[in-house]
């Protein structure tokens, strides 16, 4: 059966996350509808991750199996003609047999953003905090999180029972500068890659760093939640779905190819 590697892009303010589910709008249950739409209601569909009711994505790679041939090209067109406005399939190409976009992906990359003010412009995809922040406090605590670690502090196991131990392979923390509405806005920017993430991780880091930033949170008290996993400080308020931004999946040179 043909299989295709899926780009999309989306915005994810109405959308209950990725996972189709009954009774609520979804990204996949959209993809699902428009593929149907082409003929083809019957698909198997992998996805790399499975992202949080409002949170967006700019590189979410999906895997598609098909009796159907396509050229990827076309393919492309047609779901663009479809899909809702707020998704987008940015890129087709032709998979090996068996290619499964969660179990072949090696590492995965997520963005937060964060806007140190009320900023309604941006309240869709940027979580707004009342106070400025200390980016090298920020950068200096981040560190702790590189490596390979437990962080079982920051989110659970998407399988019961399922081990939080993750490899995070680098964080950043810049700031930007967004034009909206023809406003410049400063933009704190959160970007952590890793093999993969436990459920709620990437917010709880974003949450733990903003901590660090505003004062509420030392990066010793930060780097304890790795040495004891099993609890959170009160300080971390987990950062809301909002300012997530699923950015890129990377595969091995051979992983996903034709």
């Amino acid at each position: 059966m043909p299989t295709y590697r899926l780009t999309l892009e989306y915005d994810g303010s109405d959308f209950h996350g990725w996972q189709r589910q009954s009774g609520v709008r979804t990204v996949e249950g959209e993809l699902r509808a428009a593929l149907a739409r082409l003929g083809m209601a019957e698909v198997e569909l992998t996805a790399a991750g499975r992202t949080d009711a409002g949170a967006h994505a700019h590189g979410q790679v999906a895997g598609l199996r098909t009796e159907r041939s396509w050229d990827p090209a076309v393919l492309r067109r047609a779901l663009v003609s479809v899909l809702p406005e707020d998704v987008t399939v940015t890129a087709v190409e032709p998979a090996a047999e068996g290619f499964h976009a969660r179990r072949q992906a090696v590492a995965r990359t997520y963005r937060y953003l964060v806007v140190p003010r009320r900023a309604p412009v941006a309240r869709r995809y940027a979580w707004e905090v009342p106070t400025t922040v200390d980016l090298e406090a920020m950068r200096f605590a981040a560190q702790a999180l590189v490596g390979r670690h437990d962080f079982a502090a920051f989110g659970r196991s998407p399988r019961p029972g399922g081990s939080t131990v993750r490899s995070v392979i680098s964080v950043s923390v810049r700031r930007a500068t967004s034009l909206c509405a023809g406003e410049r806005l400063p933009v704190v920017v959160i970007e952590v890659t890793a093999d993969a993430f436990l459920y709620g991780m990437m917010r709880a880091i974003a949450g733990a760093l903003v901590a660090v930033g505003a004062g509420r949170l030392s990066a010793a008290e930060l780097a304890s939640c790795l040495a004891r996993p099993a609890t959170r400080p009160d300080q971390v308020t987990v950062a809301p779905a909002r300012g997530l931004h699923q950015w890129a999946v990377t595969y091995a040179a051979t992983g996903g190819g034709a």
